[in-house]
C-alpha cells in the first residue's frame, strides 16, 4: 500500500466513528466552532471532543487557533470536504431507497 492510500484509509477509519463525522458535518455547515459548542451539538463531553479533533489534526484535516482564550476549529479543507460529505449523503439515500 502506497503513502496515499494509507492516509486514505486513516481518514476512512476514523469519519467511521459517527462522532467524529457529525464533528466534520458541523464544521462544513458552521465554520470555525469551539470545542465546548462542537460538544454541546453533539452531546458529548469537551474533553472527547478535544481528543477526537485531535486525531482530526493528525490526519489533516482540522487546523485551529487560540483567540481571546477560545479555540477555534475548522476544516483546513472545507471546499473539499463538502462534495465528500454530500456524495455520502447522496450514496446513503439511494442505497435505501424501496426498489
Amino acid at each position: 500500500m502506497d503513502e496515499s492510500q494509507y492516509r486514505e484509509s486513516r481518514l476512512c477509519r476514523l469519519m467511521g466513528n459517527p462522532v467524529v463525522y457529525r464533528i466534520v458535518a458541523l464544521l462544513a455547515e458552521n465554520g470555525p466552532l469551539t470545542p465546548a459548542a462542537l460538544g454541546e451539538k453533539t452531546g458529548r463531553t469537551v474533553q472527547t471532543v478535544s481528543g477526537l479533533l485531535a486525531k482530526l489534526r493528525g490526519v489533516d484535516v482540522v487546523r485551529y487557533e487560540t483567540r481571546g482564550g477560545k479555540t477555534l476549529y475548522w476544516l483546513k479543507h472545507a471546499d473539499e470536504v463538502r462534495p465528500v460529505l454530500k456524495a455520502l449523503k447522496k450514496l446513503v439515500e439511494s442505497s435505501t431507497r424501496l426498489k
